[in-house]
C-alpha cells in the first residue's frame, strides 16, 4: 500500500494521473521481469520475494527496492522531489490560449513534449520551456522548487496570415489541393538566396509567423508567383495572390506525350520548355501568354504542334492532330 508525495512532508498525490511499475528483483539488484502497472491509489499483494518499485507521477520517478515477506503489511513512501508546470501559451499579447501551440518541458534528467495548454509534473530543479506557434518559438527559464506549482503565461509573438490564390484580381479563387505556398524571408542572403520559413498546400492555407517582411512563393502547376507581405505580432491578415493565370486544357490524339513551350525563341533560336506530360491529355494552370503545345507521337515519326494564347481568368482549349 505504496503513497507517493511531491516534496517531503507534502500530502499524497495519488490519483489517475499517477503510476506504480512493480519488477522482480534480480540477483545482482537489477530490475527483472515485470509484474504490473497500476495506476492511482495502489493496493495489491504480492507473492514473497525481491522486488523493485518505481513511484511515478507525469515525468518524475523514484523506485525503491522492497522484500516482500509472507503475512507482512508494507506501507513505503516515495518522495518525487519534484513540482507542477502549468504554460498557457499564446500567440500575441492579449489573444486567447493557442491550442495550436507545441509546448517542450526540457527537465533534469529528461524532455517531454505536450500540445496547447500545458501542465507536467517534473522533476525539480532548472526547467527550459520551449513554446512554439508556427514558425514562431520562445523559450523560458523556470525554476521549480519540490512541491511547488508554477503557472506561467508565454507569449510567443506571432502574427497569423492566411493565403489564397485568385486567377485575376478580384476573379475566381484557385481552389486546389495541390496548389502550394511557400513563405520565405523578403531579405535575401549574401549568396542571393532567401530563407525558407513555412510550406502549405491548397486554398485558406494558414501561417503563423514572427513579425517580418517575407515573400509568398505561390506553384500552381505551371504558374509560379511571388507576393511579398508584412506581419507584425497579434495580426490577423488574408494575403490574397494573384495569379494572372488562366487555365490550359490540351488534348492530342493518339500522343505518348503532350509539352508546353513558350512561343518566343531565345537567341540561339530555341524556345523554353515549360512542362512536359504523358498521355494524350493534360490540363494545367499556367500564365496569361501565348504558348506552342507539342504533341509527340513515336508511330508517325516526327511533332506537331499548335500555338495558343491563354487569357487571364479564362478557360483556353487546344486539340493538336
Amino acid at each position: 500500500m505504496p503513497s507517493v508525495v511531491l516534496a517531503e512532508g507534502g500530502p499524497d498525490v495519488s490519483d489517475n494521473s499517477n503510476a506504480w511499475e512493480i519488477y522482480k528483483a534480480n540477483a545482482d539488484g537489477t530490475r527483472g521481469d515485470q509484474v504490473m502497472t497500476e495506476y492511482g491509489e495502489l493496493k495489491t499483494s504480492l507473492e514473497p520475494g525481491d522486488y523493485i518499485v518505481v513511484g511515478r507521477a507525469d515525468e518524475a520517478k523514484v523506485e525503491q527496492k522492497l522484500k516482500v515477506e509472507a503475512g507482512q503489511v508494507y506501507k513505503p513512501l516515495f518522495t518525487l522531489n519534484a513540482g507542477t508546470l502549468i504554460i498557457h501559451p499564446h500567440a500575441s499579447q492579449g489573444a486567447e490560449i493557442s491550442g495550436e501551440a507545441r509546448v517542450d518541458f526540457a527537465y533534469p534528467g529528461g524532455s517531454s513534449t505536450h500540445y496547447g495548454d500545458a501542465k507536467a509534473t517534473v522533476p525539480a530543479g532548472e526547467q527550459k520551456v520551449t513554446v512554439q506557434i508556427g514558425a514562431g518559438t520562445v523559450t523560458e527559464t523556470v525554476q521549480l522548487a519540490a512541491g511547488q506549482t508554477v503557472e506561467k503565461d508565454i507569449v510567443v509573438g506571432v502574427g497569423h496570415a492566411v493565403l489564397n490564390a485568385y486567377y485575376t484580381a478580384g476573379g475566381d479563387k484557385a481552389d486546389n489541393s495541390g496548389m502550394g505556398f511557400e513563405i520565405v524571408k523578403a531579405k535575401k542572403k549574401i549568396d542571393g538566396t532567401r530563407e525558407s520559413v513555412e510550406h502549405s498546400y491548397g486554398p485558406d492555407s494558414k501561417f503563423w509567423l514572427p513579425p517580418d517582411d517575407y515573400v509568398a512563393i505561390t506553384t500552381f502547376d505551371i504558374a509560379v508567383v511571388e507576393q511579398p507581405f508584412s506581419i507584425k505580432a497579434g495580426d490577423n491578415q488574408d494575403v490574397k495572390v494573384t495569379l494572372d493565370a488562366g487555365v490550359l486544357a490540351m488534348s492530342a490524339p493518339g500522343a505518348y506525350s503532350i509539352e508546353v513551350l513558350s512561343s518566343k525563341k531565345d537567341i540561339e533560336g530555341k524556345r523554353k520548355s515549360l512542362g512536359l506530360s504523358y498521355g494524350d491529355s493534360w490540363q494545367q494552370t499556367i500564365p496569361a501568354g501565348d504558348y506552342v503545345v507539342v504533341r509527340h507521337a513515336s508511330d508517325q515519326g516526327q511533332d506537331k504542334e499548335t500555338p495558343v494564347t491563354v487569357k487571364a481568368g479564362e478557360r483556353a482549349e487546344v486539340t493538336v492532330q
